[in-house]
């Protein structure tokens, strides 16, 4: 068999630096790693859901697609819960936010529309958006004004506003107040990728909107649960006819097999007994009063991104990756660093002694 093309193509990536190659598991201390919260390794929450696995005689695996016999309780209990959390009519489940974008963007906006999108949201939302094969025009980060021009031209479809509450290589958090009032003057339909603000940004870890914004002018906001609930999957929250129509005629979903039975009761468990988010985000905060770096403005004070020259130090004290084109832009190359709740004392002692040079 001849795979020539292929190892020309590897190749190819590897020498314009696009080639990921798998590290070994990281040893040292997690700045590197979204769980911010420490969900994902919390014993005593790790304890409780698989007793409650088997109390509840809750299954390895869902075996089928949803639309056969893949419709497992734990999942209608999971979107319940989930909507009644965020403030929106109903929610549905995906394999990844990843997912939840191609799912959305493939069944929602038709060949009438368009998609204005920032030019920084996360990769998955940018590639649902160009394979939808919508037409589409993407917009400088958090330029509203280049923004509003686009707004301005008529169209007689409806207008899809795809941006990321919290964006997630560098922190900086969008704008709502000038985002709702865009919204009062052009009625787009607002698509938020919440993915790294939900659980952990604002009162009890709602997020960047308020369940009032997701009643109001909110239409759709894609949610990842590999971050700060510390789990795996994703999913869309929004009216009750936006999910029927997604569970309906989605063919994401429709020819998936439902997410990981643990994981959706993990999330439903999170959200029904709101401790576990608060309790992380309680220490979350006092590790972050003991970080001395600079703070940036309209940014989250846990995502840390320093432009700089590679640094062996930062890779080899704290294992992080240094970031070049097209993860970021052309200049901005440089390290993300990530605080967490689980972080020691020393940890962060030690991150402050590198912040400092």
């Amino acid at each position: 068999m001849n795979l020539s093309d292929l190892t020309l193509r590897i190749q190819s990536a590897q020498q314009d630096g696009r080639f990921k190659v798998l590290p070994n598991s990281w040893q040292g201390p997690d700045f590197q790693s979204n769980d911010v919260l420490g969900l994902a390794r919390n014993s005593a929450l790790k304890t409780h859901l698989l007793q409650r696995m088997l109390n509840e005689n809750i299954p390895l695996g869902a075996a089928a697609s949803r639309s056969i016999s893949g419709n497992l309780p734990i999942y209608h209990q999971c979107e319940s819960a989930l909507a009644q959390y965020a403030g929106t009519q109903a929610g549905i489940l995906t394999s990844s936010a990843f997912q939840a974008n191609a799912l959305f963007f493939s069944t929602i906006p038709t060949r009438h529309d368009r998609i204005f999108y920032d030019k920084s949201v996360h990769a998955s939302m940018r590639l649902a958006i160009h394979q939808s094969k919508i037409p589409s025009t993407g917009f400088p980060h958090a330029d509203f004004n280049a923004l509003e021009s686009l707004l301005k031209k008529p169209h007689a479809g409806q207008t899809y506003l795809a941006i990321e509450s919290v964006y997630s290589m560098t922190g900086s958090i969008s704008n709502k107040t000038d985002l709702q009032s865009l919204h009062q003057s052009y009625g787009f339909r607002l698509v938020v990728d919440e993915a790294h603000s939900f659980g952990v940004l604002g009162h009890q870890g709602l997020g960047w909107a308020l369940k009032k914004d997701r009643e109001d002018w909110i239409f759709a906001t894609i949610i990842g649960f590999g971050k700060a609930l510390g789990s795996a999957g994703g999913g869309i929250l929004g009216s009750q006819t936006l999910i029927e129509l997604l569970s309906g005629t989605g063919k994401g979903f429709i020819y998936s097999t439902g997410i990981h039975p643990l994981a959706a009761l993990q999330v439903s468990e999170l959200m029904e007994s709101p401790a576990w988010i608060a309790e992380g985000i309680t220490q979350l905060h006092k590790n972050l009063n003991l970080i001395h770096g600079p703070k940036k403005p309209n940014s989250v004070p846990w995502i840390l991104y320093m432009p700089m020259p590679k640094n062996r130090e930062w890779e080899a004290k704290f294992g992080l990756k240094y970031l070049t084109p097209p993860t970021v832009d052309a200049g901005q190359e440089g390290y993300r660093c990530m605080v967490h709740a689980h972080n020691t004392e020393q940890e962060l002692l030690t991150l402050n002694g590198c912040l400092r040079r």
